[in-house]
């Protein structure tokens, strides 16, 4: 292959491999139909069967947001009471591990995870120990994680890390955290560096 041919097909590849980062990264897929969110409940209530013995449980706020999905990515803050102890400590890394994997098959992860050094403002603070934002890629990934048999089984480490914990859903105003430009650049880069060498190589070939 000749030189120029090696550079098209070198930036071809790394375009490919963005834009399908990009389609599989998603945030802005099709919202959850009526008959969908049905099965979708359904499934939950099969998977978790004390799931409306209490009043403001996973079912029912889900229910609630079924109607409302438009399909984008959004961000999952949880506020966390830790338990204390090697114990705990032992069962927060196994649900961790159980959890990474689960989010980034669905294009999810985390984008902040904090402990909290002081209070500044207000009561409630005082009973958060750790604040964590996860992204995930739209309600229909969420609903598909919190079914999965491995979250089941994560369950059990979950409630042995933690006293309590409160989680909600936000969607971004302002954000910084922009993977896509971030992916391009590293891209960029990496296909600058490429020809780079391609140009180096070749001198080298000529000269010899």
């Amino acid at each position: 292959m000749t030189l120029p041919r090696l550079k098209i097909a070198w930036i071809a590849l790394l375009t490919i491999a963005f834009l399908w980062f990009s389609a599989w990264y998603g945030g802005a897929g099709k919202p959850i139909s009526a008959e969908e969110g049905e099965r979708l409940l359904e499934q939950i209530r099969q998977t978790y069967p004390e799931a409306e013995d209490s009043e403001r449980n996973f079912l029912s706020n889900i229910q609630e947001m079924i109607p409302r999905d438009d399909g984008k990515e959004f961000y999952a803050v949880n506020l966390e009471d830790l338990k204390e102890g090697p114990e705990a400590r032992q069962s927060d890394r196994a649900y961790a591990k159980i959890v990474a994997p689960l989010l980034l098959k669905r294009a999810g992860h985390p984008v902040f995870l904090s402990d909290r050094a002081g209070l500044m403002l207000g009561q409630y603070g005082n009973q958060v120990d750790r604040v964590a934002v996860v992204r995930y890629r739209s309600l229909r990934d969420l609903i598909d994680m919190a079914i999965d048999p491995a979250m089941q089984a994560g369950e059990v480490h979950k409630f042995g890390a933690l006293n309590h914990t409160e989680v909600f859903i936000t969607r971004p105003t302002i954000t910084f955290m922009h993977i896509r430009v971030t992916l391009a650049l590293i891209l960029i880069i990496i296909g600058w560096l490429g020809l780079r060498g391609m140009n180096w190589m070749n001198r080298r070939q000529q000269s010899s």
